[in-house]
């Protein structure tokens, strides 16, 4: 198992450097190619095409203009591989557990794009929820621990997620102003529901409002916004449908006791 894990993390450093490079490209509009630097154009080294490497190697900067490494790309192989390696260690390797680990790609790839650029891509987000309704349809949500379910609870989840940061985001507009909430994370929250389905949707929803609300006292605590501050709050929400992913069945059971 400990072998199997530790594949697993090593799969989604690789994984998760090539999908947020594919994340970037697809946020900029242009053709896949090798990574270079955002600032001069330099083509990066070779082992700085994974961030994460780069940083271990202690070669986290541009070799002509010094300027460091995309931090959201960093955050982006991280995730990914954390996600994978935990998923791995806790249900071993099967197909539901291969179900979710690509299930997750979309999810570090609009955390990449949300967190460079405030935003959450149609051109990625769109056609993986359709993928996922469909298959969801099948095979339900892709949570390692369910072993029965009904062909209505991965939609219901995606109606649950929609509809709930729908509210909200026309709630943060009338008190906030625009761009309290994007639209963006109304798709993205749509797509959590399908990820983990009914009822896994609803802790999966109030754990990323907590993960935001706690990164937003923080903000405000070092000084770096105000209330009216826009934040990123893709990465929340995705936090908040991950750590469901994981350990969903338990967090249900512990909110309904």
């Amino acid at each position: 198992m400990l072998l199997t894990t530790i594949l697993a993390i090593v799969a989604g450093l690789v994984v998760g450097a090539g999908t947020a490079l594919l994340a970037e490209t697809i946020m900029a509009h242009r053709r896949m190619k090798a990574p270079v630097c955002p600032y001069c154009q330099t083509p990066y080294e070779r082992f700085q095409w994974s961030v994460t490497l780069a940083f271990l190697l202690a070669r986290f900067r541009c070799r002509e203009c010094n300027r460091p490494l995309r931090l959201a790309r960093l955050a982006g192989e991280l995730l990914l591989a954390a996600t994978w390696g935990m998923v791995v260690a806790r249900y071993g390797l099967n197909g539901r557990v291969i179900y979710a680990m690509l299930a997750v790609i979309p999810l570090q790839m609009v955390t990449v794009t949300d967190l460079e650029t405030r935003l959450i891509p149609n051109h990625i987000i769109l056609p993986a929820t359709l993928l996922l309704a469909v298959i969801g349809l099948f095979f339900g949500g892709a949570l390692p621990q369910i072993t029965a379910w009904k062909w209505t609870d991965t939609l219901l989840g995606g109606l649950i997620g929609f509809g709930v940061f729908w509210v909200l985001v026309i709630l943060g507009e009338a008190v906030f102003g625009d761009g309290a909430l994007g639209h963006g994370d109304i798709k993205l929250a749509a797509y959590i529901g399908l990820l983990v389905g009914f009822p896994w949707i609803i802790p999966a929803l109030i754990l990323g409002i907590l993960f935001g609300g706690v990164g937003g006292v923080f903000i405000l605590l070092a000084g770096r916004g105000t209330l009216r501050t826009a934040i990123p709050y893709g990465p929340y929400l995705v936090l908040g449908g991950l750590t469901t992913l994981i350990w969903g069945v338990e967090i249900t059971t512990w909110f309904l006791r």
